[in-house]
């Protein structure tokens, strides 16, 4: 849909609600509906208690002139899609299920109902309201636009198709439905059919630009990068969906009163995960007030989230220029940095986040790890450090401090790390790994224990029959002189490699065992190219980008 349309998003009621009368004069239709919340205005905007106050009081007047039946349901329909506009979900849910009780036979009210559940990711109740819609209007095609929408973000694919493949016979509504079946098609990798379907969207909409990242996706499934990367570039921030006419969400969005409605809208859509409702309601607000900084920034991480990082990384940089003290845009921006291998520059956003807030861990993590990946080591030590200050008995914190300092040659304070952290969890494998291998191989004889690192690496080997833990066994065993067992289990852990596909830099396992075959101890417990040394949280994994437009 349209960014305008999207104003029918919602998040939950503002404020302290209290019960009054549902209306001045109750007729014998009436008695049974519960009344509706009316809205403590203290701290919304003036904008707000206004509408508020002035839909109320129409509500009001229409009530106390006991009207029939279709009009009562009419007036608490009005009454709820001013509350549902201003993000007041208490007492427009109130409304419109009146609305609904009083006038069954009205569309109106229960396909309002089902975009303020959804808006406020109560999606079971969001989907049953836009099943009762379908059944009394099977050709609806908001409707169906709708629900298959919510079905294909929830997984029920085949629902999500059928529904589509209803839209495509609406008049007007093919395009939507091409779209739709071709993101449906994308799910199910089917990427044939996906490419059909969204070439076909595009052959009818050539303006749809935001088709393109999907088409991407479905060229990419097939294996061909080019075209992939051609659809890339044709894709644009500003561009929209294919979608239908729909003049109830039309009328919702008229009733929006502030931007900030906007902006809380998008926090609680983001919050509960819906990035993709979040995004709307942050584009709103930004079309709002173009200057709202915060707004920007909201808008640059929902993008983040739904892995635009392109668009994130425009938004982002636009909102730190117009506010350079918003934490999180700061840290948002370091992980689409991050996300694009562009270290040192993520490595500023993030010192600039720890800066501007000294108990921020995730800042603190990403950029020691961003560090890490630099061979900065010692830069990263303190900064895991902080960390761990700050997260006491977190195992990653502890096994990342002691990886910088083993790279950092500082290996008797690693060996101190790992032995505390194994005396707190003695089923972590990953440190009794890690202690095991330094105890084998540190090049700071004051540091190795054989026997021990023997004993560590046995159990461990045992437990997990880990490649990973076999090349630490065989570290251990020639320690020990067990020269000939080392041999041939380092050759059984290269088989284990290829084998499982499990990445890992051969050269240095193939220089260990040749020191095995010498008769010689190894000596390089983690080769500098192992991925130990190249940390990265799963927030910031690397992501391929279509170059930039010319």
């Amino acid at each position: 849909m349209s960014a305008r349309k999207s104003a029918r998003r919602g998040i939950a009621l503002v404020g302290t609600v209290l019960l009054v009368a549902s209306f001045a004069a109750c007729t014998d239709y009436t008695k049974d509906l519960p009344a509706v919340p009316t809205v403590q205005t203290n701290g919304l905007e003036p904008s707000v208690v206004k509408a508020v106050q002035r839909a109320r009081a129409q509500f009001d007047s229409v009530a106390a002139t006991r009207p029939s039946r279709e009009k009562l349901a009419s007036a608490y329909g009005e009454l709820a899609m001013t509350y549902h506009a201003q993000d007041l979900v208490a007492p427009a849910a109130v409304a419109y299920a009146n609305a609904h009780k009083l006038d069954p036979d009205d569309k109106r009210w229960p396909y309002l109902l089902g975009h303020l559940y959804n808006d406020s990711s109560r999606v079971p109740e969001a989907i049953a309201s836009f099943e009762e819609v379908i059944a009394k209007h099977p050709t609806d095609a908001p409707t169906l636009l709708t629900l298959g929408q919510i079905y294909l973000q929830t997984g029920a694919l085949d629902k999500s198709q059928a529904m589509y493949e209803r839209l495509k016979a609406q008049p007007g509504g093919q395009a939507a439905a091409l779209a739709g079946l071709g993101k449906v098609a994308l799910a199910k990798r089917n990427y044939a059919v996906a490419v059909t379907d969204l070439e076909e969207a595009l052959k009818l909409t050539p303006d749809a630009s935001r088709l393109r990242q999907p088409l991407a996706m479905a060229y990419q499934g097939q294996g061909d990068k080019v075209k992939a990367e051609e659809q890339l570039r044709l894709f644009r921030t500003d561009g929209f969906e294919p979608s239908v006419d729909d003049p109830l969400a039309d009328a919702l969005s008229d009733r929006v009163a502030a931007s900030r409605v906007l902006l809380r809208r998008g926090q609680r859509d983001g919050k509960a995960g819906r990035f993709d409702l979040a995004e709307k309601a942050f584009r709103l607000a930004v079309a709002a007030d173009p200057n709202d900084a915060e707004a920007i920034a909201n808008l640059g991480i929902s993008l983040a989230n739904l892995g635009r990082i392109d668009e994130a990384e425009q938004r982002l940089e636009e909102a730190l220029r117009k506010d350079d003290s918003i934490v999180v845009a700061h840290l948002s921006l370091g992980v689409v940095y991050d996300r694009k291998g562009r270290d040192a520059d993520a490595i500023a956003q993030y010192a600039k986040t720890v800066k501007l807030d000294p108990t921020n861990v995730a800042a603190l993590v990403y950029q020691a790890d961003a560090l890490m990946r630099t061979n900065q080591a010692s830069r990263a030590i303190p900064l895991y450090r902080d960390a761990l200050a700050k997260t006491p008995g977190s195992g990653r914190m502890e096994m990342s401090l002691a990886m910088a300092l083993i790279r950092n040659g500082q290996h008797a304070e690693a060996r101190a790390v790992l032995q505390s952290a194994l005396e707190a969890q003695q089923d972590n494998y990953a440190v009794a790994n890690a202690l095991a291998r330094l105890l084998a191989t540190s090049s700071d004889a004051s540091v190795r224990d054989g026997a021990r690192a023997l004993e560590l690496a046995r159990k461990t080997f045992e437990a997990t029959r880990s490649p990973e833990v076999g090349q630490t066994y065989a570290m251990a065993l020639a320690e020990t002189g067990s020269f000939t067992e080392a041999v041939k289990l380092q050759q059984e852990t290269l088989i284990a490699y290829e084998r499982s596909k499990l990445p890992v830099f051969r050269p240095a396992l193939e220089r260990n065992l040749e020191h095995y075959k010498r008769r010689e101890p190894a000596r390089e417990g983690w080769a500098p190219e192992d991925r130990i040394f190249q940390p990265r949280s799963p927030a910031a994994q690397r992501v391929e980008t279509a170059p930039r437009p010319s």
